[in-house]
């Protein structure tokens, strides 16, 4: 009896390992399929949320991997990309990629900052882990329109901070992020020139 219940334990494993193999096989020619198709489009999100915040042309600016800025409140903030925006061959700014911390995660952002020390416009690119319907409503036109012309001075903040920007109703966790990823982008872009 007890070799008979080893050699089904034996049939079941080799069973588990043959669909375990079969699994790994589809998923892996998932990805194959899939990562070119989502590298376009992660480009391209990127390539219009530098439209959005400068009308320049952009020079991408080599950052490490796992780059983070502290901002003046104690904030730590993932740097993703950044780049020297050009206009006419002169220097117009920069534009940096954030990830500043919502309430469910990371509040992928676009900042644009002009030489002259003003906010040129914010792109929020992806709030998906945000509360739909709140958090989730950083990507609107209007709360991102509060940033443009701020001074960058790493002051911004919502108005229960002392700042001037008006925190979506619900969500205040996730206007303060966007507005602590605004400073973050402001302070790298500091240290580039």
């Amino acid at each position: 009896m007890a070799v008979k219940q080893k050699n089904e334990f034996v049939q079941l494993g080799g069973i588990l390992c043959a669909i375990t193999l079969v699994v790994s096989l589809c998923l892996g020619a998932v990805n194959a399929i899939t990562v070119d198709p989502i590298a376009v489009q992660n480009k391209l999100k990127t390539e219009n949320a530098l439209a959005q915040v400068m009308e320049a042309d952009s020079e991408e600016i080599e950052v490490p991997e796992g780059t983070t800025v502290t901002t003046d409140s104690g904030t730590s903030v993932e740097i993703f990309s950044a780049y020297k925006m050009t206009k006419d061959g002169q220097d117009a700014g920069y534009c940096v990629e954030v990830g500043p911390t919502g309430f469910g995660g990371a509040v992928d952002t676009m900042v644009g900052i002009s030489t002259d020390g003003k906010i040129t416009g914010i792109s929020v690119i992806s709030a998906a882990s945000e509360t739909p319907g709140l958090g989730a409503r950083s990507t609107e036109e209007e709360f991102q329109a509060q940033f443009k012309d701020q001074p960058a001075d790493g002051t911004v903040a919502v108005e229960k901070d002392g700042g001037s920007i008006v925190a979506l109703t619900g969500a205040t966790i996730t206007s303060r992020a966007v507005s602590e990823g605004v400073n973050a982008a402001v302070k790298f872009a500091a240290e580039q020139g």
